[in-house]
């Protein structure tokens, strides 16, 4: 039985910074999946499946609107989780900007759901694990310079497969 092909829209953020603040937090204690550097990314949109009449809809789409937005900064300045504090679902690397949400509601104007910015780094907390003490972090500046479209295969590493790049400004 062949499993339907999921696709999100996201932009990437292989930070090194964050790898590093990441790798203080011990998530392998406390999570069963921890993400790697080159998995971190910021989903704008998740898809799921797509026929590919829908992929190349979405691909031209998504080229109009990288051409109308330049590169920005984000602050990732705090830790966000979902679920209960002392044992989260998920925990990542969160970030406001007023780029990132005008970015969010050309790709997605409808959306039914909050969105909350966020580079997930762990999930799946271990049920033998201790309560997780959350603590502060200090700011990491990324600079955002393409739209990606990924394929997420889970049992490959890394988990998501880039399929289409876009670069963000104006064709020089």
């Amino acid at each position: 039985m062949r499993q339907e092909r999921h696709f999100f829209v996201a932009l990437p953020i292989p930070s090194e910074e964050l790898a590093k603040l990441a790798g203080r937090l011990s998530l392998s204690d406390y999570f069963r999946n921890v993400y790697t550097q080159e998995e971190y990314h910021l989903t704008l949109r998740f898809f799921g499946p797509l026929q590919q009449e829908e992929r190349q809809s979405w691909e031209q789409q998504l080229q109009k609107i990288a051409r109308t937005v330049e590169p920005f900064v984000l602050r990732f300045d705090r830790l966000i989780m979902f679920g209960r504090a002392e044992r989260p679902r998920v925990v990542g690397f969160g970030t406001e900007s007023e780029d990132l949400n005008q970015l969010v509601n050309q790709i997605d104007p409808h959306a039914t759901k909050p969105f909350v910015p966020h580079v997930t780094i762990a999930k799946k907390w271990r049920a033998e694990a201790d309560e997780w003490a959350m603590s502060p972090i200090q700011l990491v500046e990324w600079t955002v310079h393409e739209l990606v479209l990924f394929e997420v295969r889970p049992s490959n590493s890394p988990r998501y497969e880039p399929v289409y790049r876009i670069r963000l400004g104006k064709e020089e």
